[in-house]
């Protein structure tokens, strides 16, 4: 990443610029846990309760090994026991990077059966996304204009949570890859990791915006004391639309930090 323009907006993707977190969590995410875990007869339970932790809550965006690990603590407490739990838990909250290729290196070293099965489960949704059917992957009514918008007067770098080559198609296959500067994601370690690897590039920080549509983007906001923008759950393109009536200009104007601030972090709160 090379600093080019004064500003720099760091956009989540999946769930805010992309209309995917539904289609990946109910055709990719979900499903292969059941399958890996041999959990089918508990497949509308789970289900549900997959979408209600991924979707709809504040852990709406975690990193995917983390929402994986809170779902099997479920599954070993309510429904059937799963064998290595507890090292596989432990990694998660210890590991600096939470990865295919982490995790490859924790299980060659522990042997760990729960890690195994993460893994394979992992390797499994990655290649049922990379079999979606091209144009499944929308991005959210609005979102091409206000990213021409933004280029005009700030770098833009996408900070994701998700991998790579997945986040990079879905920006190719809607146009919308040549706005981007950086793409950052999984495989660099957490998103406040990857905002304050671009700080480094030198942008002031009253110069530099997050969007999202996750706690975990509020947080590597704060983290970096950079400014924050939500797309809210269930108005996307609402909230799209809304940051050119008025956040886009405050910001600009160096107008964002203080009461502007507190009132979207208190409607995004508000609408988990």
């Amino acid at each position: 990443m090379e600093k080019r323009k004064e500003f720099l907006v760091c956009i989540d993707s999946d769930g805010c610029v992309m209309d995917t977190m539904d289609l990946k969590h109910d055709k990719c995410l979900a499903p292969c846990m059941l399958m890996v875990w041999d959990l089918g007869k508990y497949k509308i339970e789970l289900t549900a309760r997959w979408r209600e932790i991924n979707l709809y809550s504040l852990d709406r965006g975690t990193n995917r090994f983390r929402g994986l690990a809170k779902m099997l603590k479920e599954v070993n407490e309510n429904y059937k026991r799963v064998e290595g739990l507890a090292g596989y838990v432990h990694w998660v909250s210890t590991a600096e990077e939470l990865s295919d290729e982490s995790l490859k290196e924790a299980y060659e070293e522990t042997g760990n059966e729960c890690m195994r099965k993460a893994l394979a489960w992992s390797e499994l949704v990655n290649g049922s996304m990379s079999f979606m059917h091209g144009g499944e992957v929308q991005a959210f009514e609005g979102v091409h204009e206000v990213l021409g918008e933004i280029a005009k007067m700030a770098d833009i770098a996408v900070v994701s949570a998700g991998g790579s080559a997945e986040v990079q198609k879905d920006w190719e296959e809607n146009g919308l890859d040549s706005y981007v500067e950086e793409f950052l994601t999984q495989e660099g370690g957490e998103k406040d990791v990857l905002v304050e690897k671009l700080l480094e590039c030198g942008y002031d920080k009253d110069h530099v915006l997050m969007i999202g549509d996750a706690p975990s983007d509020l947080e590597a906001a704060g983290r970096n004391g950079i400014l924050f923008y939500p797309i809210l759950v269930r108005y996307e393109e609402e909230s799209w639309r809304k940051f050119l009536q008025g956040a886009w200009e405050k910001f600009i104007a160096l107008n964002y930090r203080g009461t502007f601030q507190r009132q979207v972090n208190q409607e995004f709160l508000n609408n988990f």
